[in-house]
């Protein structure tokens, strides 16, 4: 059995002793200006800056350290040190890994592994801020108890990146601005470094950081680079991060991540637990259900990562923990997370899911030191490097809300919709009406939708009758109304790093095309030594994504598709919004690598021109569904009657670049 050498547990805010709210960074900055102050200057101070205030570090919980756990420098994390040594990585037989990375991407476990990691970070900083307040207090006593309070209600902000503002207004100056502004003792104001902006790497750059070519020529200078970019300059020093480049790119994708968390939440209240877990979970599902639109909660992460960092750090996988704003993205992923446990408590992993009668077991791709070759997964097995107070591991049971096994967590969220994570439901039915007002909310509110529509076409669109099996008790289908989504398979691996499939409404003569959404295939090169994700390139792994079509652009495709009084048949109807598509490949700094035109009247492309079957999408189809609403319309609508519309680009890709060829 492996002894620690030392481990340093993961407890969060314990030492507060009691359960507060984890505040949106905007208000916690607006409302809450004492607890703002130390944040930024804890934040600071773990990031080791030279101008931070002075402080006892905690060794195993600085900026660095904590950074470190997500990719390289692949080095076991100082809080997790082992002495064991029977489970090094063998060349030989593949069978064991050490050291190969906590990557638990593309697995059931990826949001609860997570959980703890945001913690470990909302710790290390709650510790420092109780020092620097009672710092504070010391020399300044009538100022008492202020600063101690303020530091005990600290949790670590979220940003919403899902908001209704994001389309408009992007990322909140306090994100990406290199001075903030904070109060001081006696209520003045002094304009300090933004720890949040960027993280320069004061003990130098690790060794194992590589610089990483594009297929566009962009590099990003990751071995040259003395601190964090976004969307950085392809030379060895630039000035700044663009931050205009992130707010544009934000800007124009934040429509689309409203509609995929939006959609996370219509999964309906009578599905299998553990395939409804699957699929929520992770972008690679295992039990591969053949019908899939509803995304996953991994899949809308790795989008906001592409959105956020270009070619920069938080857009590569192997150096996403470094940029201050990963933690704030990934407590965001955490809210999410705890909305949906709360709506759909009783949807979990389980031991596996079941086929054909028969009990398959989740698995983990060759992922740790400690988890040898597709090893199970259990809701009981332990979440490695993250240990308890009493030496051992998390386990994912433990980082669930709301559970007989949870382990205390000191942080909830703010109520959101009705909803407050920490507390159970008091009915299933109080779960569903949740459920409803957080699709709502992001944008998903289809009787509302259907009362708007106006296209003759609409008319025509197929639904099941009232005596349908498929249609529950209680429940009437809406008629003439359907939604529309674009269901996007990825080889994850195929351009060798961060990639994205990005969908387009072709426009017209005066309009240019204008971006739907994005899937984001989040990768590491394979110079990177992550042992899961060298796994599942060999594998030949593929992620999963959706991009939910607006019913504005659905309406406004059968529109300029018909004479406004006959109404065209389902068939037509479905090849006039493929063929009002396009779709790009991109890379991560947004250079092109292959198009496609939808539609069956598009050009076949010539076979000397087309991607080669590395890199081509393994399907970009579309599918539509049906939608049945309550008698008591304030409970969620019921999905179904999904149909596969087969491929939108059945023409073929068309290799722009060199190596999609």
């Amino acid at each position: 059995m492996s002894t620690a050498e030392y481990h340093y547990p993961v407890i969060g805010r314990k030492g507060t002793g009691c359960t507060l709210d984890r505040l949106p960074i905007e208000t916690l900055q607006k409302d809450h200006p004492h607890q703002f102050a130390l944040f930024i200057l804890a934040y600071t101070a773990i990031q080791q800056r030279p101008d931070a205030p002075q402080v006892i570090e905690e060794p195993a919980a600085t900026f660095t350290e904590i950074a470190s756990i997500h990719g390289r420098p692949f080095i076991e994390w100082a809080g997790d040190r082992n002495k064991d040594t029977s489970t090094d990585f063998d060349d030989a037989d593949r069978t064991t890994a050490r050291f190969g990375g906590y990557c638990t991407h593309g697995a059931v476990v990826f949001p609860t592994w997570h959980r703890p990691y945001v913690m470990l970070i909302e710790q290390s900083i709650g510790n420092i801020a109780e020092q620097l307040a009672h710092d504070i207090e010391a020399k300044n006593p009538r100022e008492g108890g202020v600063w101690v309070n303020a530091a005990k209600e600290l949790r670590f902000p979220y940003w919403d990146w899902a908001g209704k503002d994001v389309p408009e207004n992007g990322l909140p100056p306090v994100l990406y601005e290199d001075k903030v502004e904070i109060v001081t003792a006696g209520g003045q104001k002094q304009t300090v470094d933004n720890p949040l902006s960027f993280f320069s790497f004061v003990d130098g750059i690790p060794q194992d950081f590589d610089d990483k070519t594009v297929r566009s020529g962009h590099v990003a200078y990751f071995s040259q680079w003395k601190r964090t970019y976004r969307y950085a300059a392809s030379v060895v020093n630039p000035e700044s991060s663009d931050v205009d480049a992130m707010q544009q790119a934000f800007k124009a994708g934040a429509a689309d991540v409203r509609s995929k968390v939006a959609q996370l939440f219509t999964v309906n209240d009578d599905e299998d637990p553990a395939l409804a877990w699957d699929e929520f979970s992770n972008h690679t599902p295992e039990s591969k259900n053949s019908v899939f639109n509803t995304g996953s909660l991994e899949g809308v992460h790795d989008v906001v990562h592409g959105l956020f960092g270009g070619t920069g750090h938080i857009g590569d996988s192997d150096y996403a923990g470094f940029d201050p704003i990963f933690y704030l993205h990934h407590a965001n992923v955490d809210r999410i997370l705890a909305l949906w446990e709360w709506c759909y408590s009783e949807y979990w992993m389980e031991n596996g899911y079941t086929l054909d009668g028969k009990l398959i077991p989740w698995t983990i791709n060759l992922g740790t030191y400690a988890k040898p070759l597709n090893a199970q997964l259990l809701p009981d097995g332990p979440l490695q490097p993250w240990r308890t107070e009493q030496g051992v591991y998390w386990t994912t049971n433990q980082a669930r809300f709301l559970h007989a096994d949870a382990y205390p967590k000191y942080y909830s969220y703010p109520e959101f919709s009705g909803i407050k994570v920490d507390r159970a439901a008091t009915s299933p039915n109080e779960r569903a009406l949740g459920r409803k007002k957080v699709a709502a909310y992001y944008g998903f509110d289809p009787q509302a939708t259907a009362q708007q529509v106006s296209a003759p076409a609409w008319t025509q669109l197929p639904v099941p009758d009232k005596d349908h099996p498929a249609v529950p008790d209680g429940h009437t289908v809406v008629p003439g109304y359907r939604t529309f989504v674009v269901v996007v398979k990825l080889l994850e691996h195929a351009f060798n790093g961060t990639y994205s499939f990005q969908l387009y409404h072709k426009g017209n003569s005066v309009s240019a095309p204008q971006l739907i959404g994005t899937v984001t295939s989040f990768a590491r090169p394979d110079t990177s030594a992550c042992k899961a994700c060298d796994n599942r390139r060999a594998a030949g792994s593929v992620i999963r994504g959706i991009i939910p079509i607006p019913p504005a652009l659905i309406e406004s495709i059968m529109k300029a598709n018909g004479d406004g009084t006959s109404a065209a048949s389902f068939d037509q109807t479905l090849a006039h919004i493929k063929g009002e598509l396009i779709g790009k490949i991109v890379d991560a700094s947004g250079a092109e690598l292959a198009g496609a035109i939808g539609g069956l009247d598009a050009p076949q492309v010539p076979s000397h021109k087309t991607t080669s079957a590395n890199v081509t999408p393994v399907e970009i189809s579309l599918i539509s569904t049906a939608v049945a609403e309550h008698g008591d319309k304030s409970r969620p609508v019921y999905m179904l009657d999904s149909q596969h519309h087969d491929s939108v680009f059945s023409s073929g890709w068309h290799a722009t670049h060199r190596d999609a060829a």
